[in-house]
């Protein structure tokens, strides 16, 4: 990409980050703003449902570029759509929002630094393309960075589109289900620490260590194979 054009959209990435934190987006998705509105909101979507579902997938789309708010409008999914189809609404929404701001990664730095550090990333890309979609899922299923950071990182890699989109999806769905669940449930929950209750967080760490079982595997097997024929 031309150096004006990568210029170009890293202006335009910038002034969406600051608009949307100007804006207050972040200081507005909250648990307690979906409590305090959820009557009106709920009216809203019943008399104006496509529309209703339209801006709310174009919200959660804005927000995965730069602002850390994917939790809440999860659960707001519950709460204004109902489980299903909320759930779908919610894991297309934020797997388009995370497709956006992987593309502007990947795009604004992503080619650059593959081509600068091409040798030294070079042992990095090669187990990416064999296991880079396990490491997504994994990623997504124990969400120790947040979302939008976790699209951007991985636009500074060689990880196809197709396969980011798919384990994205893959990834968030078990949360989006327990989420937009609660979502149905909001009046029982107090603050978001009810939403990462430890059974929770223990189901996604397993659900993540079988992810990347198939990984350990190949690299026990890996290390076998090499004492086996230092042996010899």
């Amino acid at each position: 990409m031309r150096a004006h054009s990568r210029e170009l959209l890293l202006s335009l990435l910038l002034a969406a980050i600051v608009g949307a934190y100007l804006c207050g987006v972040g200081r507005y998705a909250t648990l307690q703003s979906l409590k305090d509105h959820h009557i009106l909101l709920e009216q809203i979507v019943a008399e104006h449902y496509v529309l209703s579902v339209l801006l709310y997938m174009l919200l959660y789309i804005s927000t995965a570029i730069a602002v850390p708010a994917a939790l809440i409008l999860t659960v707001a999914a519950g709460l204004l759509f109902h489980m299903f189809p909320g759930v779908i609404y919610a894991t297309i929404s934020a797997t388009a929002g995370g497709l956006v701001a992987f593309i502007l990664s990947r795009y604004v730095i992503g080619s650059w630094l593959q081509t600068r550090y091409q040798e030294r990333l070079k042992q990095l890309n090669q187990e990416l393309d064999r296991n880079g979609h396990l490491y997504l899922i994994t990623a997504r299923l124990i969400p120790i960075l947040p979302f939008f950071l976790v699209n951007y990182l991985c636009g500074l890699t060689r990880l196809s589109l197709w396969t980011f989109a798919w384990a994205t999806a893959v990834g968030i769905f078990p949360a989006s289900l327990v989420y937009t669940f609660a979502g149905t449930q909001i009046g029982s929950i107090s603050s978001t620490g009810d939403l990462a209750a430890p059974r929770v967080l223990l189901s996604f760490l397993l659900l993540a260590l079988l992810a990347l079982l198939p990984v350990i595997w190949k690299k026990l097997r890996s290390r076998r194979q090499v004492l086996s024929s230092e042996d010899v």
